[in-house]
């Protein structure tokens, strides 16, 4: 008798929690029908997930709603409706908060980017924008330190003498240092393990950002023990943060008051100040950098093959390299103006790659009610990038790499209010957006022009190319083409 009863209120109470459930969601943005418990799980699979989420969402006006498991994720699906939600005075704030993630419990809980907003987090956000803007006004001491970087990656290119070879260790070594120099003082050199920890660190967050790795272990913590890849990348990143933290505290040891300027530097001003606390310094540090490096390396490596990809494009920022620029000097922030194609290239490179294809995940901070549709408190959201800079309602020829598309009649570059850039997306849209934007786009445009000021990239003819076509390379968190090998011919 006992057992019946317990077993009757199991039922009732499973009942009353379906229809809870059901009503809250009862309004939500439309979708395609999910399965009893399993959601549409099975319809997104990892290696192809930004197809499938695109594919899904095209039946739909800009905004719709599958299910993992049991779990609703908003897709926006269309420009107008990210900038409503995302940028607009009226939703920005709201829709400002972070899930209640893995990675802010058990990761990085002092950090920046896995952290709802507080003002505590809009502290940190200014304090690392500070630490970054302390080396001068224009950037001009990026500029100088990406020279230093840039000059020591074309001198070893030059002594391969043509031969071909993969350039992903040297660009780590390129975008890590000037990232490194920023945050703690101090450049490494080839091979040193802090390199090699860096990109340790990048290579798990690749695996665990991406969106259904964070659904795993967001609604299944201890997915983290059981699954290999998952269990192998949190400990990377683990062991990786440790390394990075004792480093950096090393370095600071060291050179005591020899120490230049940098973030790392200013962050212990602020806890000797009792300002901030230790845990909130490394969460700072090693978003700085992520940040730095997961972006911006894989961008300047697709970059790079692009180049190889369309050699008419790379033989026009070449000229235009050699009418402003010469063999003289390294390019520089003051020729930026003076080269509106080159700029263009790197807003089109935004563009037709995609480095980051799916933003987010955000939540509102409180129920929300948007074209009728009702999107309650702390529901999981995302943004399609990808859709965005690949819309054929917009972008004419959008399949195609085109930077003519980022110019004017006069071939000058289009102004930053043009609806085209606004549609660029690569760094963040709103309230959470990267604010290490210009940074990483002063690395791109100083390292890609100054390698095609000394070199012909071309493809070696013995060894597989990645295709120009960014939509055929799998989906991981930061869209990047598989490994390749280049030749690096010198032009002077």
């Amino acid at each position: 008798m006992l057992t019946e009863v317990i077993l009757g209120a199991a039922v009732v109470l499973f009942i009353g929690y379906v229809y809870l459930r059901k009503r809250k969601y009862s309004k939500m943005p439309p979708g395609p029908k999910p399965l009893p418990v399993l959601g549409n799980f099975l319809e997104i699979k990892d290696a192809s997930m930004l197809k499938d989420i695109t594919r899904l969402g095209a039946k739909y006006n800009g905004i719709f709603t599958f299910y993992l498991l049991m779990e609703p994720v908003v897709v926006l699906d269309e420009f107008n409706t990210i900038r409503d939600l995302l940028h607009s005075p009226e939703y920005a704030d709201i829709f400002s908060g972070r899930v209640n993630s893995y990675f802010r419990k058990y990761l990085l809980p002092n950090d920046l980017i896995f952290q709802t907003a507080s003002d505590t987090l809009r502290y940190l956000r200014k304090l690392t924008f500070r630490g970054i803007k302390q080396y001068g006004t224009a950037l001009k001491n990026v500029e100088h330190l990406a020279h230093a970087e840039i000059q020591e990656m074309i001198n070893r290119c030059r002594k391969r003498n043509g031969v071909s070879f993969d350039p992903w260790d040297d660009v780590n070594q390129y975008v890590s240092n000037v990232i490194l120099v920023l945050v703690c003082g101090r450049r490494f050199k080839p091979g040193h393990k802090t390199l090699e920890i860096c990109q340790k660190i990048s290579d798990a967050f690749d695996v665990l950002l991406r969106n259904k790795n964070q659904f795993v272990m967001d609604n299944i913590p201890f997915s983290t023990t059981l699954i290999p890849h998952l269990r192998q990348s949190c400990q990377s990143l683990k062991d990786g943060c440790h390394y990075f933290a004792e480093a950096v505290d090393k370095i600071s040891q060291e050179s005591k008051d020899t120490n230049p300027n940098c973030l790392y530097k200013l962050l212990l001003q602020e806890h000797k100040n009792g300002l901030i606390s230790r845990e909130e310094i490394r969460g700072v540090l090693m978003d700085s950098v992520l940040a730095g490096i997961l972006t911006t390396k894989p961008t300047m490596y697709t970059a790079l093959a692009a180049m190889a990809n369309f050699p008419g494009v790379q033989k026009k920022i070449q000229e235009e390299i050699q009418r402003v620029v010469g063999k003289d000097r390294l390019p520089g922030l003051d020729d930026r103006d003076k080269m509106p194609y080159s700029r263009a290239v790197e807003l089109e490179l935004y563009r037709y790659y995609t480095p980051s294809t799916i933003g987010g995940p955000r939540t509102p901070m409180q129920d929300c009610n948007y074209r009728g549709y009702s999107i309650p408190k702390d529901t999981r959201v995302i943004y399609n990038i990808w859709r965005v800079h690949h819309d054929e309602s917009f972008w004419e020829n959008a399949s195609s790499f085109d930077p003519t598309r980022f110019l004017d009649e006069n071939g000058e570059l289009l102004p930053s209010g043009d609806e085209k850039r606004q549609r660029l997306m690569t760094f963040g849209v709103g309230k959470r957006s990267c604010i290490g934007e210009k940074l990483a786009r002063v690395r791109i445009f100083l390292g890609l022009t100054s390698i095609l000021q000394n070199f012909d990239l071309t493809r070696d003819p013995s060894e597989p190319f990645p295709s120009s076509d960014p939509s055929t390379y799998e989906s991981t968190f930061i869209l990047t083409p598989p490994p390749y090998k280049l030749q690096f011919k010198p032009r002077h």
